[in-house]
C-alpha cells in the first residue's frame, strides 16, 4: 500500500508550505520535553506533534523530523517504537534529529556516546544526536515513576554508566534539578539550519 502522506506532502509544497519544512515529534504531554518542544517550534516557526504512533505517519511530509523524549534508564521515551516503524513512518530519506533530555552532563562524552549507541543513534548520515539537559521534581513524579526511580537510583545508574556520570545523575535526582535552558536548543537550530541552507 501506498504512503497517502507522499502525496499529502507535494500538496503542502505546491500550497507554500513552511520553508523550514520540519517538525518537532514531542514524546511527553507534560514537563521538559514539552517545553523543549514548544520553544523549538516558536524558533523555527515550524509544526509539532506529540507522539501519537496513529499519527506518526505525518512526519513523511517532512524533511526534517525532530523527536525530543526523555531519557529513562538509559532509553529515550518511545523512541523504539519510532525505529521499529520507520517504514511504516516514511522516515527514509528524511534528516532525523534525536534529542534526549535527561540528568547527565551533556558535554560529558562517555555519557553522550553510551545513550547515542544505546538509542541506535550512529552509524547513519541521516541522523543527528542531541543531549538536552532535563528538569526533576520528586514530589511530581507518579506512583511507577517513584518505583522506578528508586530502583535507578540504588542499582540501575551504576550498572549502566561510567562511575562519574553516575554520580552526577544521582547527585541531581536525589537532590531535585533543574537545568532546562532555551539556550541549550542551539545546537538542534543551528543543525536544521545548516540542513535547509
Amino acid at each position: 500500500m501506498k504512503n497517502p502522506n507522499r502525496t499529502a506532502r507535494e500538496n503542502r509544497r505546491a500550497d507554500g508550505g513552511d520553508s523550514t519544512d520540519t517538525i518537532v515529534v514531542c514524546a511527553g504531554k507534560h514537563g521538559t520535553s514539552l517545553q523543549y518542544g514548544k520553544w523549538l517550534m516558536e524558533e523555527l516557526d515550524c509544526d509539532g506533534m506529540g507522539f501519537d504512533k496513529r499519527m506518526l505517519g505525518y512526519v513523511s511530509m517532512y524533511k526534517n523530523v525532530v523527536y525530543i523524549g526523555a531519557v529513562r534508564n538509559g532509553d529515550i521515551h518511545m523512541l523504539n517504537m519510532l525505529w521499529q516503524n520507520y517504514n511504516n513512518f516514511g522516515l527514509e530519506g528524511r534528516n532525523l534529529l534525536i534529542c534526549g533530555v535527561g540528568l547527565g552532563d551533556p558535554d560529558s562524552r562517555s555519557y553522550v556516546d553510551l545513550l547515542r549507541r544505546r538509542n541506535g543513534c550512529e552509524g547513519q548520515n541521516n541522523i543527528s544526536f542531541f543531549m538536552l539537559p532535563g528538569t526533576i521534581r520528586k514530589n511530581k513524579l507518579i506512583l511507577l515513576d517513584k518505583a522506578l526511580f528508586k530502583n535507578f537510583i540504588e542499582v540501575g545508574a551504576y550498572g549502566l554508566y561510567e562511575k562519574e556520570d553516575a554520580d552526577l545523575i544521582i547527585e541531581r535526582a536525589k537532590n531535585d534539578y533543574d537545568g532546562m535552558s532555551r539556550d541549550s536548543l542551539e545546537p538542534v537550530i543551528k543543525k536544521i539550519k545548516e540542513l535547509n541552507s
